[in-house]
């Protein structure tokens, strides 16, 4: 009997490693759910018809979410990631969003971790906005609908893409 102790011991703490959660830093689309493509050209450029309501869609999802953050029901990144999931079904994948999502995730990632605090994310996500401000105005293909970036813009206090 003494002899199974340490493989019962091994067993028991092998299957507690399923129950672990280990965010990932990509997300890797294998079926894509949204296909549409997402970016026109800069000429005769104008948002999407939908854009501010989907802002606002956005905005109610991650007002949900953060209340199951706070209950303590989900984390930060499994709040991100859901948010991301959201805003793909809703508007669908496009340049902009896509890399600002990397950072938000990262961020969320990193404060969760302990490795940053919740001002140090706050500024990081600022300044990609803002590099995406700057780079927004010389864009030759900009996506009609960047929804998840402006509601940060938003969150945040500064100026929309337009």
């Amino acid at each position: 009997m003494k002899k199974h102790i340490p493989l019962l011991f091994a067993l028991a703490a092998l299957a507690g490693c399923e129950t672990i959660y280990l965010p990932t830093l990509k997300e890797v689309p294998v079926n894509p759910t949204n296909t549409r493509v997402a970016d026109t050209p800069a000429e005769g450029y104008r948002l999407a018809n939908s854009h501010w309501t989907d802002v606002a869609k956005i905005r109610d999802e991650a007002t949900r979410l953060a209340s199951q953050v706070s209950q303590g029901k989900l984390t930060k990144v499994q709040a991100a990631q859901y948010l991301n999931r959201y805003r793909i079904q809703l508007i669908g994948r496009n340049s902009v969003d896509d890399a600002v999502y990397e950072v938000y995730l990262r961020s969320a990632v990193d404060s969760q971790r302990g490795e940053i605090t919740s001002e140090q994310s706050k500024t990081q996500i600022q300044s990609t906005l803002r590099g995406w401000q700057q780079r927004w105005k010389n864009m030759d293909s900009k996506p009609a609908n960047p929804a998840f970036t402006n509601f940060l813009l938003e969150y945040m206090g500064m100026t929309p893409l337009k």
